[in-house]
């Protein structure tokens, strides 16, 4: 039989270091994406502001263009 040379004291000491890394990583984690949902809440505000402003100039530039067309054809067929 071979001689063991296990410190289960020092393994015990290893694992406890090691899950206490673990959970001030899992931390920093849970804190960093608290902090994205609240960045892509506000990138998602402002995308929506600014597509329903490309809305109204689309709908302003589609009523322009309409008129115009409107105008040309009365002025032809005059």
């Amino acid at each position: 039989m071979a001689k063991r040379n296990f410190d289960i004291n020092k393994y015990r000491e290893e694992v406890i270091t090691t899950l206490a890394v673990l959970k001030a990583d899992n931390r920093n984690m849970k804190e960093t994406l608290v902090e994205l949902r609240t960045m892509l809440k506000e990138q998602n505000g402002r995308v929506r502001k600014n597509e329903s402003s490309i809305s109204w100039i689309q709908g302003i530039i589609t009523l322009g263009f309409t008129v115009f067309t409107g105008f040309i054809t009365w002025l032809f067929n005059k």
